[in-house]
């Protein structure tokens, strides 16, 4: 059996994400430096979508969202590289291949920004399914990393905690909006099933390239 076979079966199903694996990657500063920068990144990658957003959504309630949503963001991004700092090692750059929101949005059609806002009202219910989908995912795999962190870095724990708290809200603001958006229940309830299939392709692709990365660089620590 070779190496990476071995690495790969002994983190219990094989698979990345999993609470195995993030304990073993929370136990190695080296694993816990990129995992928390890798998280920095994902939080600050919209590449000007809220920007647009703030200047698109006009009614002042779901603006003001908007605007409390994308400042949660850039304030994760730095809580999480204080957090990564705390390792006391350089963390490993982010590759290109690693994007997640990056893969997200090329999946979904959305890499040009001016395409991505092309169909008025309808872009913006899109972009918000697609947000709530995001941020459901944050609050799946957010516990497991915050589980994991606790057990070597409770400070950092306590950080990824209110981070929690704040994606659930995310969730609650990208419900509001795209259904304020929406034509009617049943076309968002068909568009959030497609942002779904797309999300969990992306997902799916970025924890195989996470994986094959941070075996290959070693990042796991040992029980």
């Amino acid at each position: 059996m070779d190496p990476t076979t071995t690495e790969i079966a002994s983190c219990g199903s094989g698979e990345a994400f999993g609470p195995d694996w993030y304990d073993r990657l929370m136990r190695s500063p080296r694993g816990r430096a990129f995992h928390l920068s890798w998280m920095a990144h994902a939080e600050e990658a919209d590449e000007g979508v809220f920007d647009q957003l703030l200047l698109r959504v006009d009614a002042p309630d779901l603006n003001k969202l908007v605007r409390l949503h994308a400042e949660d963001e850039q304030r994760h991004a730095r809580l999480l590289r204080e957090c990564a700092a705390r390792a006391g090692v350089t963390p490993e750059p982010v590759p290109a291949e690693l994007g997640y929101i990056e893969r997200l949005r090329r999946l979904s059609g959305g890499s040009d920004l001016g395409q991505l806002f092309a169909g008025g009202d309808a872009s913006i219910m899109g972009i918000f399914a697609m947000l709530q989908v995001v941020e459901e995912r944050g609050v799946q795999q957010f516990p497991l990393v915050e589980q994991a962190l606790r057990r070597v870095d409770p400070e950092s724990a306590d950080v990824l905690a209110a981070i929690i708290r704040d994606e659930q809200r995310h969730v609650k603001y990208a419900q509001a909006i795209s259904r304020r958006y929406a034509p009617d229940e049943g076309a968002l309830a068909q568009l959030l099933g497609m942002c779904r299939e797309v999300e969990a392709v992306a997902f799916a692709e970025n924890r195989a390239a996470y994986r094959a990365f941070v075996l290959a660089r070693g990042l796991l620590g040992t029980f």
